[in-house]
């Protein structure tokens, strides 16, 4: 009869998301959100180097050095974006699944399913098209905290296959997981204390053994999880071992800490400090506009230098409680306030989101007075773990709103990962009454409906804008596949957005399993997060070049700008370092991209 019930569930649940997928794909095309994606599948793709790459910088070692795997098998396909899609489809699935299974009917089942696709649809359905691998490692570790809170006691199935989402979820994306892990371990301790309430409330029984039990049972899901966590990092750390990767680690994280953490001081205010560690103003301007892979003395020192600096400057300009009250404000504000997304992801809104996450609370907090009026050990327990939960949130949201890192990829997975949360230790509380949890789950299915035709409206206007600059960027690379025999260094600028001929708030981003070419791209940017490391020089020696600088003034290398662009800034650069250079417009591609050949005077 569980085998059956079971199957049911699997069968309807797979339906239902089956259904969200031909919905999603009938209003729009799969794009990778971002170009940092599109980097990504390129090295694991070959496309970057030449050849099917497990060091993809971003990831750990073994979950690339799996999907690079799939790439060596020859057949030509998107197996990066097939890898995301499966994942968050999944996920849902797993989430409808005990949705489902939450009716003590068939009816009720249906009910409850039909408020997660409406909640889905409502809340998430945007990042199902535009997919990242940020937000894709938080809907991972939200949908294993789910499945901790409704496991069954007796069975293990679930809390394995919630480790196993949790490991790969790290390897995914490491920061993230580290992000949402506080609200995992949250929810850990929800199922572990109300569980023992139910026990305390079961007659007839040998609470002592079972306390001991259930005690154990999680102390071991705790540690499973910190070991694979542990052999994850140590296998990343191994696969990175090599010298040069190391010193590019470095160099990595002191350039994440000065571009999304810290700031470039000007130079004309701050040329005291740039003189002290070498940098002149021509080199400080390749670090404003990202090209700084021109430069080969621009190092791990040179950017840890200058982001000290930046933060002890940041601390003289606002103290830290000053900033810590702002952010403070700024959480209170995006907790409640109700804007109705202009785009898909500027302006930044936190609505439905925020509604859908204090709705819960408020069911939880109602349950807790209904369920335990009689029990003011068991209310007080349970509310005590809803403010345990509030505060880890709130500390959270803090700490990256302090840090001024708090894009939509990060904020909803967060919002997600709360509202499973609530949703389980909501089931938990009613265990024995799941006829209460129908008002709840009306109440989130209706909200889900009422801001689908919303989220079409963003869908809609994100499509159009995407598929404006796509067209754009695939003229460009199609000029570069019809001139194989030159290579072109892009402006980092130019890889991300037209300028002025961009429509509302889009940027480059290329569309999941279409036009897909795996084959050696002869084409790469000036900078980015890749620049420096052991791939960049490997595309570079597969080129034919030695290093960047060098490379520009060969006879068939060229150098891509937006034809709105002053480009004084690469003149400037080589006649310091004791160069004269002419740079001459050989062609014009869409009235955007100007191709430029840099040639030596001598």
């Amino acid at each position: 009869m569980e085998k059956l019930r079971s199957l049911k569930s699997s069968i309807i649940s797979a339906l239902v998301v089956l259904a969200v997928l031909v919905l999603t794909a009938y209003f729009g095309d799969y794009f990778f959100d971002l170009n940092d994606d599109v980097l990504m599948k390129d090295i694991l793709s070959g496309a970057y180097t030449g050849t099917p790459e497990g060091h993809n910088i971003q990831m750990l070692y073994p979950i690339s050095f799996f999907i690079s795997v799939l790439y060596r098998t020859g057949i030509n396909a998107d197996w990066y974006g097939i890898f995301l899609c499966l994942l968050q489809y999944l996920c849902m699935f797993i989430i409808g699944k005990k949705v489902y299974e939450y009716g003590e009917n068939a009816r009720k089942g249906v009910l409850y399913i039909i408020a997660f696709a409406s909640a889905v649809l409502g809340f998430f359905w945007p990042h199902l098209l535009y997919v990242q691998y940020t937000v894709v490692c938080g809907l991972l570790s939200a949908t294993a905290a789910f499945l901790i809170l409704s496991s069954s006691d007796n069975s293990k199935k679930d809390d394995i296959i919630a480790i196993i989402m949790i490991l790969v979820a790290y390897l995914i994306r490491s920061e993230m997981l580290l992000l949402t892990l506080p609200m995992v371990g949250v929810a850990i301790l929800i199922k572990w204390c109300l569980t023992r309430l139910r026990l305390a409330d079961d007659k007839g029984i040998s609470k002592c053994g079972l306390r001991k039990h259930l005690f154990g049972k999680y102390v071991r899901l705790c540690a499973f999880l910190i070991l694979g966590l542990f052999a994850c990092q140590m296998a990343h750390r191994i696969a990175y071992s090599n010298p040069e990767w190391k010193e590019f680690n470095r160099f990595f994280d002191n350039r994440t800490e000065l571009y999304d953490f810290q700031y470039i001081p000007d130079y004309a205010e701050n040329k005291d400090f740039y003189d002290s560690i070498g940098l002149s103003e021509s080199e400080q301007k390749l670090l404003l506009n990202y090209n700084f892979e021109l430069d080969d003395e621009i190092n791990a020192d040179t950017l840890k230098k200058i982001a000290d600096y930046a933060a002890s400057l940041r601390g003289e300009e606002k103290p830290l409680k000053d900033r810590l009250m702002n952010a403070v404000s700024l959480y209170i504000y995006r907790l409640h306030h109700v804007e109705t997304p202009r785009a898909y992801e500027y302006p930044m809104t936190d609505y439905p989101w925020n509604m859908g996450v204090i709705a819960l609370y408020i069911f939880v907090f109602i349950a807790c007075i209904v369920i335990y009026k009689k029990d003011r050990a068991g209310l007080l327990q349970s509310i005590g773990l809803m403010v345990v939960l509030f505060a880890c949130r709130s500390v959270l949201w803090l700490y990256i709103i302090m840090r001024g890192r708090d894009p939509i990829r990060i904020t909803h997975p967060m919002y997600f990962l709360e509202m499973l949360i609530l949703l389980g230790m909501l089931t938990l509380i009613v265990k024995d009454r799941q006829k209460k949890l129908w008002v709840p789950a009306l109440c989130i299915c209706l909200l889900g409906m009422v801001t689908v035709p919303m989220q079409i409206k963003v869908i809609e206007r994100e499509h159009f804008e995407r598929s404006l600059m796509l067209a754009h960027y695939e003229t460009l690379y199609d000029y570069f596949k019809d001139n194989k025999d030159s290579y072109y260094f892009v402006d980092v600028y130019t890889s991300v957005s037209t300028g002025d001929n961009v429509v509302g708030d889009a940027t480059f981003s290329e569309k999941m399993f279409y036009r897909v070419d795996n084959s050696f791209s002869n084409h790469d940017i000036l900078g980015g997060w890749a620049s420096k490391s052991p791939a960049y020089r490997d595309k570079l020696k597969k080129a034919g070049f030695e290093n960047a600088q060098d490379a520009l003034l060969s006879e068939n290398a060229y150098f891509v700008i937006r034809d709105m662009d002053d480009v004084t800034w690469l003149s400037d650069y080589y006649r310091e370092k004791g160069i004269e250079v002419n740079l001459n417009k050989v062609d014009l591609i869409n009235q955007i991209f100007a191709i430029y050949k840099v040639e030596r005077v001598e």
